[in-house]
């Protein structure tokens, strides 16, 4: 996209039902979520991060170019570990700045603590100067944690979208995204989210697993963000 474009919105309706369904329209997707499933487990170590994430950027990149099946094989690790370094880079750069503030937060409330034990200083002092910081900081988290739940998908939206790296950080036409496809980006993040919740409760309401839920949760992430690249990409001038 050139610079100062901005995409235009195109008039669209966000399938929610297809992108929780359509995982399973794959005829191949036992085996597929097998390996899927494996990567889950393997999910607290770095390298099962990487290629899940790699594979929700591969599915992202189906769903855009409208390939079907939408589900990739799992024969491209070399693609897959690349993609999925670009995905946790973008997703931690992104966190960066709520983790050193939470950080923070952590310190000071530690620091509470410390004050609270030293005999000099009264409980009266840090409830009046305490207090009030610590409620100030994590409301300040949690404000930061929302905006960052709304927009991180369109940085990955921008980076599936154009093929570079660096738009996932083009704030302003990311944030111009957002602001054009209003409803159709909120259907998107409410699908995101659903598919987040299932997943933690995977082995009560699918009956196949926690890690298997995980797994089809991932896919569900990159499909919904290709679908807002296929939209970004349809709406970019020509």
């Amino acid at each position: 996209m050139e610079s100062g474009a901005s995409p235009r919105a195109l008039p669209q309706r966000f399938d929610v039902s297809r992108a929780l369904a359509f995982f399973f329209e794959d005829p191949k997707w036992v085996p597929k979520l097998v390996i899927g499933s494996l990567f889950a487990f393997l999910s607290p170590f770095l390298i099962g991060t990487v290629f899940l994430t790699g594979y929700a950027m591969a599915l992202a990149r189906h769903t855009m170019e409208e390939k079907t099946p939408p589900l990739p094989e799992w024969d491209d690790f070399p693609s897959l570990f690349r993609d999925g370094l670009k995905g946790l880079g973008i997703s931690l750069a992104h966190k960066l700045p709520l983790i050193l503030f939470g950080l923070v937060v952590a310190f000071a409330l530690l620091g509470s603590i410390l004050l609270g034990r030293d005999r000099r200083v009264s409980p009266e002092e840090i409830a009046f100067i305490g207090v009030p910081a610590l409620v100030g900081g994590f409301v300040i988290v949690f404000c930061l944690s929302l905006a960052l739940i709304v927009y991180l998908p369109t940085a990955f939206v921008g980076f599936i979208g154009t093929s570079r790296f660096g738009a996932a950080f083009e704030i302003k036409e990311n944030l111009d995204f957002i602001r054009q496809n209003g409803p159709t980006y909120i259907l998107a993040l409410i699908t995101i989210v659903v598919a987040a919740f299932v997943a933690q409760f995977g082995l009560l309401l699918f009956c196949i697993g926690v890690f298997p839920a995980a797994f089809w949760s991932t896919c569900v992430f990159g499909y919904v963000i290709g679908e807002l690249a296929k939209l970004r990409k349809e709406g970019e001038p020509g």
